[in-house]
C-alpha cells in the first residue's frame, strides 16, 4: 500500500480484535503489524543521547550527543534544530522510525537523577529548545516522542508516586513546554510518565490526555506508555492511552481485553481513534510505502565528517565557565607551559553521560586526558597524570584493558547460552560482550526467545597490571556465581531486594573479596548465571515494579591495590608544575534513571583533592563533569579556573580541550540556578516526598524564581557564564507599549564584544517580563519570555539582536476560569539582562483589554 493510503479505510477494515493489537507492542522495540490488510510494524530506538538500538548495551555503536542539560546550556535553538537533524540520520541507521526523545522533565530539585537527559528548571526555555530539537528530527521524517508527559521529576519510587501539585504550576511549570512543542512542532508522540499526578496515573489520566492534550491542545499524535508504564488495562484505553510499551503486553493482552470487552467496559469509541492514530503514525513515517527493517548499522564518523564536527560543536558550546581568575584561562601551550599536571577520577576515564536507557555505546571514545595529552604532544609540554581520588560508588566495572576473551583475545568475555536453569543443556547460542557491566533488556538471542528458565556461562582472562591484594566485586539481577580459576568466590541468589540500587534497582549488593594476586599473570573468570524469573513467584511477584521481569545481568568490579593518599600524592605531583587540571565529578553510578543522587557533595575524596592540588599548583583549574550543580563552596576560592562541562558524550574530552587551551571561546550559560546549600532550594523539604506522595509545595517557584522570591543569593544565577571577551549589552528599542492578543513585542538588543582575548565569541541576551499591577493572583518577581545568542563577534564587533516575545508567553493561568488569561490593565515591566542577577528594564506595556486563551 501506497503512503497516502485511505487510513479511515483501513480502520473500517480491521476487525476488533486487529484493531486491539494495535494498541500494544509486539516486542521490546516494535509495534504490531495486522499481515492481512498489509499493515506493518514500525520500531522505535531510545534517545535522547542518540540512536541506541535494538540492543540495551552490547549492540550497534551509535554517535553519542551530549546530555541533555548541556545543550540547555548552549541556549541555542538553531544548534537544537541542527542536533535533531543528526539524530534521524542515526535513527535510519538503526531501522527506526520514531526516536524516543526529547526529555523534557523540569530541574525541581539538583538531587534528581534523571535532571542530566532535561534541558533546565525553566519550562520556557525547556520549550524552545524542546521544539527546535524535534523540529530538526521530524524535518528529517523521523518521529519525536517528548518525554515524559508530565511531572516525572524524580526517580525516587517513579512507578508509584503521586505527585500533588496545583493547578497553576502544573500548567505554567509542568505542562507548558509539552504545549509549546506542541503548538509549535506537531511530535508524532508523546509519552507519558510513570508517576501520578493528583491521584491518577499520567497513563490513565483523562484531565491530562483527553482533556488537555486532546481537547485543549488539539493534538492527535500517538500517546505511548513509558516501558513497563501502563497502569491498567480499561482505564488506559478509555482514558487516552494509545500503545502500550513494550510488547507482548502487560496489561493489554488477549486475555484481559476480552474479559474487558465481555463486560462491556472498554469504549469502543477510544479503540477506533487511539487504532487511527497509530494508523496515522504509520503513514508519517512512510511505513505503508516502505515496510523493510534493514540491519542495524553504524555511520562512520570518518564518512559522517558533519556529525563528528557537530559532536564537537555542540559539547563545546555547552561548557560554562564559572570563574576565570587573573586570566588563568585559557592555557597557551606557547608561552610559557613546560609541564601541566592531569589529576582526579574523572580525567583519564570516559565520563560520557549519566545511566539508564540514554547511554549509548559509541563508535569511539575520548576523555580529557587524552586530549589534553595530545595537543600538548604538538607543543613539547610534558603531561603528567595521576588519579587523585576513589571517587566509584562501586568498585570500578574491570577495565576492558585487563580482560581477555579467551577465545578470541579480544577485550570483553564470550558468553554460552543455554536453555534451563543449570547450564546442562547443550550450548544453543555463542555471543561476545565488551563489558563486564552487562544488562540485557529482553534482548537475549533468539535461540533462547523467551523471558525466564534460561542460562549462560561468562567466560574471560582477567590479567592485573600490579603485584598486591587487590578488590574483585560481583553483583547481578539474577541468580549467579562468580570463579576465579575453578573456586567459587562469591555469589549472589538472585533473591528480591526492595532497596537495591544496581541495575536500574533491580538488582542485588554488591559483594566484595580481596584476593592476593600477581602482575602479568592470566586468571580464569568464568560466571554462571541463570534468569531470575521473580515475576513466577507469588510471595514477591505484586512487590516488583514494572520491566523488573524482562532484566537480566551481572557486574564485575575490580580494583587493583591502591596507595592510602592519593590526593596527596597528586599534590606532590602538582607542585611544580606550570599549571594543573583537576577533573572531577559525579558518572553514570551517582547519576542515573532508576533512583535520585545521594549527595550534593562531591563524592569520595575529591574535595580534599582540589583543595591540596590548589595549595601546591599556582595555577589550578577545576573542571566538572555531572548533570546537576555540585557542592562549590568548600573549594571553589582556592582555585583559579573552573568549567562545568556536564556530560558530553563521546567528543567529551576534545570539547573540554577546545575550551581549556583556547581554540573555542566559551559561550555556555547556566540553564539552571547553582544554590550554594541544598538547604536553600526550593524543593529541599518535600523532594523527594514520603509515603508514596510528592508534594510540590514551592508551587510556581521553581528555580531561579524561589531565589528572587525569598531574596537568597545563589552560588550562581541561571544565565551565568564567562567568556574570554566581555560583551557590552545595550537595550535599543521595544516595538510597542500596548497590549493585544495578536501582539508581538520585539526587541531590539546591541551586543559588543569590547575584547579581552582575540578569540570571537558569543553572548546570551535573555528577555524577562515582571508584572507591576494588578496582581489578582500571586506571580513570580520575574519570568523568562524570550532569549538569543550572538553570532560569534571578533573584538569591537557589534550585532543589532532581536527577540519576539508572544502575547502567550506573559500569561497566567486561571483556575477558576479554566484558562489563561491576562487582565485588562495588566501593567508589565520587560527587561533584558544576560542572567538572572544583571537584568534591565528595557520598558513597559500595558494590556488594553483582557486576553483569553486554552
Amino acid at each position: 500500500m501506497e503512503k497516502g493510503a485511505d487510513i479511515h479505510q483501513l480502520l473500517a477494515e480491521l476487525t476488533l480484535d486487529e484493531k486491539l493489537s494495535l494498541l500494544s507492542g509486539a516486542s521490546q522495540w516494535r509495534t504490531a503489524a495486522v499481515p492481512r490488510l498489509s499493515i506493518p510494524s514500525l520500531k522505535v530506538s531510545d534517545g535522547p543521547s542518540g540512536a541506541r538500538g535494538e540492543v540495551f548495551g552490547e549492540g550497534v555503536p551509535a554517535a553519542f550527543f551530549p546530555s541533555g542539560v548541556s545543550l540547555g546550556a548552549t541556549w541555542d535553538v538553531d544548534l537544537l534544530r541542527e542536533v535533531g537533524e543528526h539524530l534521524a540520520e542515526e535513527c535510519k541507521s538503526k531501522s527506526a522510525s520514531v526516536l524516543l526523545a526529547p526529555t523534557m522533565c523540569i530541574h525541581r530539585h539538583p538531587l534528581g537523577g534523571r535532571n542530566f537527559e532535561s534541558f533546565s528548571e525553566d519550562p520556557y526555555l525547556t520549550g524552545k529548545l524542546a521544539t527546535a530539537h524535534v523540529q530538526g528530527l521530524q524535518s528529517r521524517g523521523v518521529g519525536a516522542t517528548p518525554k515524559h508527559f508530565v511531572a516525572n521529576d524524580q526517580e525516587t519510587k517513579r512507578f508509584k508516586v503521586n505527585v500533588q501539585v496545583d493547578p497553576r504550576s502544573l500548567r505554567e511549570v509542568y505542562l507548558l513546554p509539552f504545549k509549546m512543542v506542541v503548538r509549535d512542532a506537531d511530535p508524532w508522540c508523546m509519552m507519558t510518565a510513570y508517576n501520578k499526578v493528583n491521584d491518577h496515573y499520567c497513563d490513565a489520566s483523562k484531565e491530562l490526555l483527553d482533556k488537555i492534550a486532546r481537547d485543549e491542545w488539539k493534538w492527535q499524535g500517538v500517546f505511548m506508555s513509558d516501558w513497563g508504564g501502563t497502569s491498567s488495562t480499561v482505564e488506559s484505553i478509555n482514558n487516552g492511552l494509545d500503545l502500550e510499551m513494550p510488547g507482548p503486553p502487560a496489561k493489554r493482552s488477549r486475555s484481559a481485553l476480552e474479559q474487558s470487552l465481555k463486560d462491556g467496559m472498554v469504549d469502543l469509541d477510544q479503540v477506533d481513534k487511539a487504532a487511527l492514530r497509530i494508523l496515522n503514525l504509520l503513514e508519517r513515517a512512510g511505513r505503508f510505502k516502505d515496510a523493510r527493517d534493514e540491519p542495524e548499522y553504524c555511520r562512520d564518523m570518518d564518512d559522517h565528517l558533519a556529525t563528528r564536527e557537530l559532536l564537537q560543536r555542540a559539547a563545546a558550546s555547552g561548557i560554562v565557565m564559572l570563574k576565570n581568575k587573573g586570566q588563568a584561562l585559557p592555557l597557551q601551550l606557547d608561552n610559557g607551559i613546560s609541564k601541566i599536571a592531569v589529576v582526579g577520577p574523572n580525567a583519564g576515564r570516559v565520563v560520557a553521560g549519566g545511566g539508564g536507557s540514554s547511554y549509548i555505546k559509541a563508535p569511539y571514545w575520548t576523555s580529557v586526558l587524552d586530549s589534553i595529552k595530545d595537543r600538548a604532544a604538538n607543543r613539547s609540554v610534558d603531561v603528567v597524570f595521576h588519579t587523585g581520588a576513589r571517587v566509584n560508588r562501586y568498585l570500578p566495572t574491570v577495565l576492558q584493558s585487563v580482560v581477555r576473551d579467551p577465545s578470541t583475545g579480544q577485550s570483553g568475555a564470550s558468553v554460552e547460552w543455554h536453555l534451563g536453569h543449570d547450564l546442562a543443556s547443550n550450548v544453543v547460542a555463542e555471543t561476545h560482550i565488551d563489558d563486564l557491566y552487562f544488562i540485557s533488556f529482553g534482548d537475549v538471542p533468539p535461540e533462547i526467545g523467551r523471558l525466564t528458565d534460561y542460562s549462560f556461562c561468562a567466560r574471560t582472562t582477567l590479567t592485573p597490571q600490579t603485584d598486591g591484594v587487590h578488590a574483585i566485586s560481583f553483583a547481578s539481577i539474577g541468580p549467579a556465581k562468580l570463579f576465579l580459576d575453578d573456586e567459587l568466590i562469591l555469589e549472589q541468589s538472585g533473591a528480591f531486594e526492595e532497596k537495591a540500587s544496581l541495575f536500574f534497582t533491580y538488582g542485588s549488593g554488591e559483594a566484595i573479596i580481596s584476593r592476593a594476586m600477581t602482575a602479568g599473570r592470566s586468571y580464569q573468570v568464568r560466571i554462571d548465571y541463570h534468569s531470575h524469573d521473580r515475576q513466577l513467584q507469588e510471595d514477591v511477584k505484586d512487590l516488583l515494579d514494572p520491566m523488573e521481569d524482562k532484566f537480566q545481568g551481572f557486574r564485575l568490579g575490580f580494583e587493583e591495590h591502591q596507595s592510602a593518599d592519593l590526593p596527596a600524592e597528586a599534590a606532590e605531583l602538582a607542585q611544580g608544575c606550570d599549571a594543573a587540571v583537576v577533573v572531577v565529578g559525579r558518572d553514570k553510578e551517582w547519576e542515573t534513571e532508576g533512583e535520585d543522587i545521594p549527595m550534593f557533595e562531591l563524592p569520595g575524596e575529591q574535595v580534599r583533592l582540589i583543595q591540596m592540588v590548589a595549595a601546591a599548583c599556582k595555577r589550578t583549574i577545576v573542571i566538572v563533569q555531572a548533570g546537576t550543580p555540585v557542592l562549590l563552596d568548600p573549594w571553589i576560592d582556592q582555585v583559579d579556573g573552573l568549567l562545568y562541562t556536564w556530560y558530553q558524550g563521546q567528543e567529551l574530552g576534545n570539547a573540554a580541550a577546545y575550551v581549556l587551551f583556547g581554540q573555542v571561546n566559551p559561550s555556555g550559560r547556566l540553564p539552571i540556578t547553582f544554590p550554594k546549600r541544598i538547604q536553600d532550594c526550593p524543593a529541599y523539604s518535600s523532594f523527594p516526598g514520603e509515603l508514596l506522595q510528592s508534594r510540590y509545595a514551592e508551587g510556581l517557584y521553581v528555580g531561579y524564581k524561589w531565589w528572587d522570591l525569598v531574596g537568597t543569593k545563589p552560588q550562581f544565577p541561571i544565565g551565568f557564564g564567562l567568556s574570554y571577551n566581555t560583551f557590552r549589552i545595550k537595550p535599543k528599542a521595544i516595538s510597542t507599549t500596548e497590549l493585544s492578543r495578536d501582539t508581538v513585542i520585539k526587541l531590539e538588543v546591541e551586543v559588543e564584544n569590547l575584547g579581552g582575548s582575540p578569540l570571537p565569541g558569543r553572548e546570551t541576551v535573555i528577555a524577562w517580563f515582571s508584572q507591576r499591577s494588578p496582581r489578582r493572583l500571586a506571580r513570580p518577581v520575574k519570568q523568562i519570555c524570550g532569549f538569543v545568542k550572538s553570532r560569534a563577534l571578533k573584538p569591537n564587533e557589534t550585532q543589532l539582536l532581536e527577540i519576539d516575545i508572544r502575547v502567550k508567553a506573559l500569561g497566567m493561568f486561571d483556575p477558576q476560569r479554566g484558562c489563561w488569561i491576562i487582565d485588562a490593565g495588566t501593567q508589565l515591566e520587560v527587561l533584558v539582562g544576560t542572567n538572572a542577577e544583571t537584568t534591565e528594564v528595557m520598558g513597559q506595556v500595558e494590556a488594553q483589554e483582557e486576553i483569553v486563551w486554552v
